[in-house]
Order: C-alpha cells, then sequence, then structure tokens
C-alpha cells in the first residue's frame, strides 16, 4: 500500500501558508485513492477552516495542558502507526514550551486494515485510564510510543502491571468491548472533518480549525500556531 508523500515546508514559507489557510484560501494537495486511510508521514490538507467539524475538547477527552487553552491540538492518532510515534514528542514539546498557551488533546483514529494491534491498543489505553485516569493514560502512550515494535496483547499487560492496574480487572476489561464505541465515534469524527490518516492534527483555536496531515517537523507546526496567535494581536 502507498502512503502520503512528504512535504517539505520551510519555516518561513509555513508562515505564508498558515496566513493563507486563516485567510480561508482554500488551497488542496491531491491525494490518490490508494494514499486514503494510510498512516501519514507528512504533508498538509489545507482546506478551508471553515468547513471541518471536529468536536471542541471535553471532559471525556484525554488531554495535556488546559482545555480552555487558546490553541489546542487535536490529534486523531494510532498506536501502531509509525508516523504517529515520530509526531508523538513533538507535540508534546509544543504544549511544554507554550507557557499555558497551548493543549493537546489526544484521539483515536485506529487504521484496523493495516495495523491489527492499532484496535487493542486503543482499548487497552482506554481500561489503563479506567483504573489510572488521565495520568495513566498518557503513561501507558509514552510506554506505546517508546516501544512500538513490541505491541501486542502481552506488552498491554505488561505496561498496565507496571504502572499499578489489578491485572484480573485489566484482563477483563480488554475483552468486554465497553470503549468500543468511544473509539469507533473518535474515528467517525476525523472522517467527518477529513481525516484519512494517521496522524491527523487539527489546530483548533480563534475561532479557527487548520488540519495539519502527517508527522509534520516541530519547526512547521510551530510556525502556523505562531501565525494564528500573531492575528490575534
Amino acid at each position: 500500500m502507498s502512503e502520503f508523500k512528504k512535504l517539505e515546508i520551510s519555516p518561513s514559507i509555513a508562515i505564508v501558508i498558515a496566513g493563507a489557510m486563516i485567510a480561508a484560501a482554500v488551497v488542496f494537495v491531491n491525494q490518490s485513492p490508494a494514499a486514503q486511510a494510510q498512516p501519514s508521514q507528512g504533508g498538509t490538507n489545507l482546506a478551508d477552516s471553515q468547513h471541518l467539524e471536529v468536536p471542541a475538547p471535553t471532559a471525556a477527552d484525554h488531554i495535556i495542558g488546559s482545555p480552555t487553552a487558546p490553541v489546542v491540538l487535536i490529534e486523531y492518532s494510532d498506536f501502531q502507526c509509525p508516523f504517529c510515534t515520530m509526531i508523538y514528542p513533538t507535540l508534546k514539546r509544543l504544549v511544554e514550551e507554550s507557557n499555558g498557551q497551548v493543549a493537546w488533546v489526544y484521539r483515536h483514529l485506529p487504521l484496523e486494515s493495516i495495523h491489527p494491534e492499532a484496535m487493542p491498543a486503543a482499548v487497552a489505553s482506554e481500561c489503563i485510564t479506567e483504573q489510572l485516569g488521565e495520568s495513566g493514560f498518557w503513561k501507558y502512550a509514552d510506554a506505546i510510543f517508546n516501544d512500538q515494535k513490541n505491541i501486542g496483547d502481552t506488552k498491554f499487560k505488561q505496561v498496565a502491571h507496571d504502572l499499578g492496574a489489578d491485572d484480573a480487572k485489566f484482563a477483563a476489561c480488554l475483552t468486554s468491548k465497553k470503549f468500543n464505541d468511544k473509539i469507533d465515534a473518535n474515528a467517525t469524527d476525523a472522517s467527518a472533518s477529513g481525516g484519512t490518516g494517521t496522524p491527523y492534527t487539527v489546530i483548533y483555536g480563534y475561532g479557527k480549525q487548520i488540519p495539519i496531515s502527517g508527522a509534520l517537523p516541530y519547526n512547521q507546526i510551530k510556525a502556523v500556531i505562531d501565525a494564528l496567535q500573531k492575528r490575534q494581536q
């Protein structure tokens, strides 16, 4: 299967692009049918932000930072996607360096047709959260993305045990399918908003929703955020 091609954009050009996006210029990156529903190494889907319908952050989301931060990075991700591993530290850094101006929401978009462990990994993350709360979710995410090659049932149970979850309750949760509807709802929201691959991140703030497809580098995402913030000054 083919994947999205990486789109190289210098920081200065990214600022120009961001301004065009925020001004509601409609620019499309052409994608072949074979590229749909694939993990994405990099690229931008520069659709008019007014056409996106990504739900606002809620208490049900997994979030680092404040849900009322001026800018929220809403990421639709897959625990087995290699490019999701690449963008994970980038989004974390953007939040940590923002002085409370940027938050990060993780939502599920398991690409089950090509990643057989994606859905089980998403379920496991919710089972961890049920027992250990949000701190447990993010520790689980750290563990999976730091050792993605060993992803699978044994890994999920080992991480849960190491984090202090009750082994029996966790195992029962994995087979209960109690979180499948939540995960499916996340994926449906992503698809309705133009997400055809992972990671799919929407920069959400100041009345705009700006889509970014793929594992773009820190400088390129930061340039878009900076341009958005400068327009509010």
